[in-house]
């Protein structure tokens, strides 16, 4: 009996409805239910107008990379993006930032998930929780990304249900002298809440980086990421009033779990428990994508040759790069136990806003007719990653240096 050669490629089987789901799964995170406290903090009663702004600088990038994915249907994201409008070198370099910034990322949001559940359960261990629904991810993904992806869809639609039964009770509640005095930190206190709460937008382009699991890929992935999009600056203009109607900007400002502080104030005995189930599922979503986005880059890198070969092999049964998989739940894994957190968090928000730069430029190099959209995105993300402090720079650049230096190690280990 011969023996099985693995596919080169998985098979398209997402429907528009799961690639939907997958960027949602990765947007509406454990952020909303922490960051709207930041972010009023600093705009006030003003905070939806901050939304309102960030989720169209998330929808400049969003159509830039709408229309480079129509343009290149397959999987890697924003490293097939660069590699075809610039080199491989660049494509390289984006794609290491990306899969170390979202090794991290994963682990930041895991070791969240266990800080949420010690609130309900405090005997179970913080990172001991973390490890296991990082293995659990992983365990789920090595079955093939339908089942996973059916998983992510029951998760999305419960966390959004719970942030929709929360706006609805809110009406209730409502007092309309809440936003009053509405923006007293004016125009500018808007914008940096704006920059505040961009970052619960992260991953609106993940569905691009499993393209070639999406049916009718160069339709249905800019679709997705549109689509995702306005649902979720919907979801969040909603969440935003209704908290500051129920409880005021100054609750909410001085709060580390304004939904919880918002809806205990509705009088509801099972609030705090809702909210922080909600948290726990947004949260388990995020380590489900997390770990799909990072095994795919890696596999696309490794049948691109730029990574080893073997990383990108795709099992014939499950039709998913276990392989890739495991590389990518072990690190997140690792990353649990072994290194301080709160230090390397830093990178993620500039390779994110990298990682949309990268996109805002290979549409500024490939879409010839439609580079209104790419430069405006490049201009507001650039706008964003200036605002950054001087410490996720240091990081950032240094995780690009390392990958320069590997990449060059590499060529020359070849010759």
């Amino acid at each position: 009996m011969p023996l099985a050669i693995p596919q080169t490629k998985p098979k398209p089987v997402l429907s528009l409805f799961d690639a939907v789901n997958v960027s949602l799964g990765s947007i509406i995170g454990a952020g909303i239910f922490v960051v709207i406290g930041a972010a009023t903090a600093l705009a006030g009663p003003a905070v939806f107008l901050s939304v309102l702004i960030a989720g169209t600088v998330a929808m400049l990038t969003g159509l830039a990379s709408a229309d480079l994915s129509r343009m290149f249907p397959r999987s890697g994201g924003a490293y097939t993006f660069a590699s075809e409008a610039s080199s491989n070198f660049f494509g390289f370099i984006v794609g290491i930032v990306w899969i170390f910034s979202n090794i991290v990322a994963g682990a930041t949001v895991a070791v969240g998930f266990g800080y949420y559940l010690a609130l309900l359960a405090p005997a179970i261990p913080i990172k001991a929780s973390a490890a296991m629904l990082t293995l659990l991810a992983t365990a789920i993904h090595l079955g093939g990304v339908k089942d996973s992806s059916r998983l992510n869809n029951v998760l999305v639609a419960l966390k959004i249900l719970i942030l929709l039964f929360f706006a609805v009770t809110a009406i209730f509640f409502f007092k309309f002298s809440n936003f009053e005095p509405f923006a007293p930190f004016g125009l500018g206190g808007v914008v940096a809440g704006a920059a505040t709460i961009f970052f619960a937008y992260a991953g609106f382009a993940r569905v691009s980086v499993i393209a070639d699991e999406v049916k009718d890929a160069a339709r249905n992935v800019p679709r997705a990421i549109i689509i995702s999009i306005l649902l979720s600056t919907f979801i969040y203009v909603v969440v935003s009033v209704a908290a500051v109607g129920v409880a005021g900007y100054l609750i909410l400002a001085n709060s580390n779990s304004p939904l919880a502080d918002a809806i205990d104030l509705e009088g509801l005995g099972f609030g705090f428990t809702l909210v922080s189930i909600g948290a726990l599922i947004a949260t388990a979503t995020v380590i489900l994508a997390s770990i799909l986005g990072i095994s795919r880059v890696i596999s696309a890198m490794a049948l691109n040759g730029d990574l080893p070969s073997i990383a990108g092999e795709i099992d014939e049964k499950s039709g998913v790069p276990k392989k890739a998989i495991l590389v990518g739940g072990s690190f997140v894994l690792l990353l649990i136990f072994l290194a301080d957190l709160p230090s390397l968090a830093y990178i993620s928000s500039f390779s994110l806003l990298l990682y949309y730069v990268a996109i805002n430029l290979s549409g500024l190099r490939l879409l010839k007719e439609k580079r209104i959209w790419p430069l405006l995105g490049f201009l507001s993300c650039l706008f964003l990653m200036l605002s950054l402090p001087l410490s996720s720079w240091a990081i950032g650049l240094a995780v690009v240096a390392i990958a320069s230096g590997a990449y060059g190690a590499a060529r020359l280990f070849r010759k």
